[in-house]
Order: structure tokens, then sequence, then C-alpha cells
């Protein structure tokens, strides 16, 4: 069936009783957007713009997903045990230095909980973004200096486990930017996530666990299929899916993926202005679903919005995966009329106003109303 949350037993909790960790990288983007080109070597090339802003794959999806489900700064408490609303948490790795502190500040501006730890004698990670996001030329290009953020590690995961012997309530890890997680990390997370499914089922917790790769090439995907019988959900883009797979269409890739999730975990793989495609359960149910036609200022984080609009949509209010696979698409639509990961987070006021602009009126009506 096209059930939501992974298929889990959530009946007993309400829409919104989630506690969402969101665990990888955080940088600091350096970005030019509104290049015509991206220079070869002994080349200059013009861009409208350069800008610093804090960004990373899951820092981009903790930012959005705190965004699209209302969370703010004075909701936000390290201490709080209730389980009556949705909170953000994010986990990574920063050096002591200025970038580390714009991050946090960052963290804590969009009401996320910063659980960060420092890595003396390494800087912060940090990103060179090359975007294009004019007409005909949307291309991009990266250049990372992964810094503290490769050093992400179990043992800078214990806030993970004492969240679940808190009260009983439904809790979703996500793991975001899998192409940044060392080879130590990648070979600790099945046992890691074993031993985290099983104190969540002895507290008594809900826990829903899934993948974002954000990989470029093979390389850094080593480690994920490992992990897929642990998981709810792989989010990557269909190149990612091939590469995971070794299928060489989308939906045979998504196929693969399921299955070699023993069924458990749901596939979704993005395909830009074409929209998107899942795949779930042992049946292998496949689907598409449209992109939100927009006019593109800049694409970088819009996979991480698409992300946050999926997992919000899919876990804390337990919409069917292609429902929710559709709020993503209009949140990763919504924040390519911005520059920056995250600069501006998305909001469900956006994603609504697309969808409106998109007929999708049925969508609408199970959406929750805006605040007055």
């Amino acid at each position: 069936a096209d059930g939501g949350g992974g298929g889990g037993d959530v009946a007993a909790f309400k829409e919104g009783e989630v506690q969402f960790h969101v665990i990888g990288d955080l940088l600091m983007d350096i970005l030019a957007t509104g290049m015509p080109r991206i220079p070869n070597w002994e080349e200059d090339t013009e861009a409208q713009s350069v800008q610093c802003q804090p960004g990373g794959s899951a820092f981009n999806t903790a930012v959005h997903l705190a965004s699209l489900l209302g969370c703010s700064p004075s909701s936000r408490s390290s201490s709080s045990t209730s389980s009556a609303a949705c909170s953000v948490t994010f986990h990574g790795c920063v050096g002591e230095d200025d970038f580390a502190e714009s991050l946090r500040r960052r963290l804590e501006a969009a009401g996320v909980r910063p659980c960060l730890a420092r890595c003396p004698g390494l800087a912060t990670g940090s990103c060179i973004v090359l975007s294009g996001g004019i007409p005909g030329h949307g291309g991009r290009a990266f250049v990372t200096c992964a810094g503290a953020s490769a050093q992400l590690a179990t043992e800078h995961l214990e806030e993970l486990r004492v969240s679940l012997r808190r009260v009983p309530h439904r809790a979703h890890f996500h793991l975001g930017g899998f192409y940044g997680y060392s080879d130590s990390l990648r070979r600790a997370l099945p046992a890691y996530l074993q031993t985290l499914r099983a104190e969540a089922e002895a507290a008594g917790v809900l826990l829903t666990v899934s993948v974002d790769s954000n990989a470029a090439e093979a390389s850094q995907l080593e480690g994920l299929g490992e992990l897929l019988e642990l998981l709810d959900l792989f989010k990557g883009n269909v190149a990612e899916a091939r590469l995971l797979s070794g299928c060489s269409s989308a939906d045979e890739a998504l196929s693969a993926i399921v299955r070699r999730g023993g069924g458990r975990c749901a596939a979704v793989a993005t395909s830009g202005a074409e929209g998107a495609r899942f795949c779930q359960g042992v049946a292998g149910l496949q689907g598409s679903v449209p992109a939100c036609p927009v006019d593109i200022l800049d694409c970088t984080g819009a996979g991480d919005a698409c992300c946050a609009g999926l997992l919000a949509a899919w876990v804390a209010l337990n919409f069917e995966l292609s429902l929710a696979l559709r709020v993503g698409c209009a949140a990763g639509a919504a924040n390519c009329r911005s520059i920056g990961g995250c600069a501006v987070p998305v909001t469900m006021g956006a994603v609504r106003a697309l969808l409106q602009d998109s007929g999708d009126v049925a969508l609408l009506g199970l959406l929750p109303p805006l605040p007055p």
C-alpha cells in the first residue's frame, strides 16, 4: 500500500508529534551565481553575484524542515520533553573559527537545535559553488573543503540515543549529505542503526530513518547499499539511483533499491524539471509526480528543500508517499526562486502557493491551514 511515514504503526501518534534529527554536513558556501559558463583553467568568467552563506546538504534540509514545520527559536528548547510539537535537531562537526559560530547562529535563528561537535585544529568546512541560474545556463560546479565536517563519527551522535530515552514519542533520523561521510562512519553505521532501532523499540518510540545521498560519483555511495535494509526511505536523484543500483533506467533503479531494502525502504529519485519518481513496498508500487514550474534564480539546495518538504509531509503529516513527494517537489521549486541553499527558508505558505498555481486543489485541502 502507498502508506505514509515509512509504513509503521502511526495511528497512536498525532500529526506533528515528531522529533527530527538531521545528521551530516554543514559548510560555509561561497556562492557565485548567474554565470554564463564554468571557466576553464587560466580563464575568468563574470558572475552576477558572489555571496557567503551557510550551507551543506544536511544543513539546508534541517533549516527548510524547521521552517516547513513551523519551528521557531522561541519553541526550541534543549530541555524540552514535550511530544506535542515537532522539533528539529542538527548533528555535525565544526572547527573553532568564525564560520562555526555563524553556522550555529543560523541554525538557532531557524528554530533548529544545534548539536555541534568542535574539532580542534581543523577549519569548519567550506564550499565554492559556481551556479548558472540564467536561461540556458543552469549548470553547477563545486569545490569543497570538508574540513571538520568530514570528522563526523558515531561518538558525536550520543544525543540520538539520549533522545530515544526521554519520553515515548515518534522520532525520525535523517542521514543528510551521505556523499561526505567518512569511510569509518560508513562502516560503523549499520551496527549503529541496528542499536538505535533496538533501543527505540525498547523505549516504545516509533523510529523512522531516511538518507539523502547527494553523490556525484559511485565512490561517494560506498556503504549505502548495506544500509538499505535499515532505512525507511532513500532519496536521491535519478543519476544517484542508477549509480547505487547499477541499473540503466530510473524505474529499474528504484525497484532494485526497494528490493535490496527488503521492501521496507521506499525509494525516491528526483529529476529537476521532469519532477520525481518513487517506488515502495514488497509489490514495488511505482509512480511519478510533476515538478512545479518556476522562474529559476538559483537551483542551489533545491534537492535539499525537496527532501525537507518530503519529510515534513511523509513523516509529520503521515501523507502517502506520492502526495508527500508532490509537497517535496513544490518545496524544491520554491527554493529555486532565491539565491543559496537555505538563505530564504521555504515556508508552507510558499508550497501552498505553488500547488495552487499548479491546480492541485485536492492536495491543498490536506495541508494544515496557515496560521492567521
